[in-house]
């Protein structure tokens, strides 16, 4: 039996749970692609640590996976997912405007 969109929601939201998946897929979004090799050099990380990442995105298909030769090459499966990304810094920036605007009234008092 197929989920409900609230759990498909709730595992995509889980998916994007780590910096370093949001960066995997900021690196990605500027680049188009990359290999896993030069994700790693941009992300700074272990091998391992990085490809338990990419395997958490390709599970929930947040990215793809195809062979280059010896390389495996990733890309961004629904570029939806930017959307995303855009909307909670969007959120992010609303709220450091609010912590602004209270940190300005709370010293003019």
């Amino acid at each position: 039996m197929p989920g409900t969109l609230r759990d498909f929601k709730a595992d995509l939201f889980r998916s994007l749970a780590s910096p370093v998946r949001i960066q995997i897929l900021d690196e990605l979004r500027a680049a188009g692609s990359l290999t896993v090799s030069e994700l790693q050099q941009r992300l700074e990380i272990e091998s391992s640590n990085l490809s338990q990442h990419l395997s958490v995105l390709r599970a929930r298909s947040v990215v793809s996976a195809r062979r280059e030769g010896t390389s495996i090459r990733y890309t961004v499966t629904d570029e939806s997912v930017f959307a995303i990304l855009d909307a909670a810094r969007a959120v992010f920036e609303a709220q450091l405007a609010h912590q602004n605007r209270w940190l300005v009234e709370s010293a003019g008092n």
